[in-house]
């Protein structure tokens, strides 16, 4: 077992609050994303377990995506706007790339063009949201990962 698991398990960290204060109930997701060099493929995925307790998913391919930055970005939008769509206003996301949730937290734009508009169009949609919670998850703890195969 990886130590960065290892101390997940031990201690999980906590959920950095986006917008809003969280209600007693709210939906959890995972994103995740995936690039295939050889053919430039990217797809994204995302499990959604709604208020209630159903889990829904969603997978997404897309043939003009540049790089593996550019679909995990693709997957936290795709997954607030599939949270969105299915009348989740209060989530708890959950995602494996470090960067993409430090950027998040810390409100830093990236410096590359391509995913600047990504992190700007995440910050556009959470408007649509009473609430938003972020986390990183070690990549074993990512059940999106799991729609890929």
């Amino acid at each position: 077992m990886r130590p960065v698991l290892q101390a997940f398990l031990r201690e999980p960290t906590i959920f950095s609050g986006i917008r809003g204060t969280k209600p007693p109930k709210v939906a959890h997701m995972q994103t995740d994303g995936s690039f295939g060099m050889e053919f430039k493929i990217s797809r994204t995925a995302v499990i959604l377990r709604d208020r209630v307790g159903h889990d829904y998913t969603l997978c997404k391919t897309y043939l003009d995506h540049n790089h593996s930055m550019e679909s995990e970005w693709c997957s936290i939008l795709d997954g607030i706007r599939y949270a969105i769509q299915r009348d989740e206003g209060s989530i708890e996301l959950e995602n494996d790339c470090l960067p993409i949730v430090r950027s998040i937290t810390r409100r830093k734009i990236p410096t590359n063009s391509l995913l600047a508009n990504y992190y700007t169009a995440v910050f556009k949609e959470i408007r649509e949201l009473d609430y938003l919670g972020i986390r990183w998850i070690p990549r074993e703890l990512n059940k999106a990962d799991e729609l890929f195969r």
